[in-house]
């Protein structure tokens, strides 16, 4: 891999920390604009890299969280890039977004609400594959629904983005049956346990470097 852009992505970010910090105690538009030059330099890396910035724990800092948008052929990009990164006072760098303790009892796109209760799953290991089969009533029909994005936010949470690309191998979105309980479904927010004792005992590939 080409160490230039990542060098010169990471000297755009150190260079103009206090900008992305100012993100903590304002919405400033400097700041946003700077986040759109993060967005287009990341963008000369890899064309699938994301990032999210947002404050941390304390408050005072902040996180960027990199992504690549579910496809996996960019992980090692990822990782790579993560590794590479310098110690920047009050800037945690991380990669994919991990699992959280308070999962959201909704999420809201747009103009659309999707209520974690609404959610159900069947997971099946076979072989060493994990194939999870999620559930919705009014089931959308084209892919790039709001709801469809709310539901993989939720994944993130329960299970891990990373976990998400390297441990399951398929998602299939199906109708939720009038009894979805009688059908041997749980609600997604069992899926975490379910996950944790099905899921392959192997190394993924960068495991150590996440």
């Amino acid at each position: 891999m080409n160490n230039s852009p990542v060098k010169n992505f990471w000297q755009l970010v150190s260079g103009n920390a206090d900008q992305l910090l100012s993100l903590v105690d304002e919405e400033s538009e400097l700041a946003h604009g700077l986040l759109e030059e993060v967005q287009h330099q990341l963008s000369d890396i890899d064309p699938h890299l994301t990032v999210f910035c947002a404050r941390d724990e304390s408050g005072t800092g902040i996180e960027l969280v990199f992504g690549c948008d579910g496809y996996s052929q960019s992980i090692d990009t990822v990782l790579f890039l993560v590794a590479a990164a310098p110690k920047i006072s009050q800037i945690k760098v991380l990669a994919f977004n991990p699992r959280i303790e308070n999962i959201p009892e909704a999420i809201e796109i747009g103009d659309a609400v999707l209520e974690l209760n609404e959610l159900f799953f069947g997971l099946r290991n076979i072989g060493e594959e994990l194939h999870l089969d999620l559930y919705l009533d009014d089931l959308p029909i084209v892919d790039d629904a709001p709801q469809t994005d709310a539901a993989l936010m939720f994944l993130d949470a329960i299970v891990g983005e990373y976990d998400l690309m390297t441990r399951i191998h398929s998602v299939n979105w199906l109708d939720l049956p009038e009894d979805p309980l009688d059908h041997g479904l749980k609600p997604l927010i069992e899926l975490r346990k379910q996950f944790d004792l099905l899921r392959p005992k192997r190394p993924a590939l960068g495991e150590a470097l996440h």
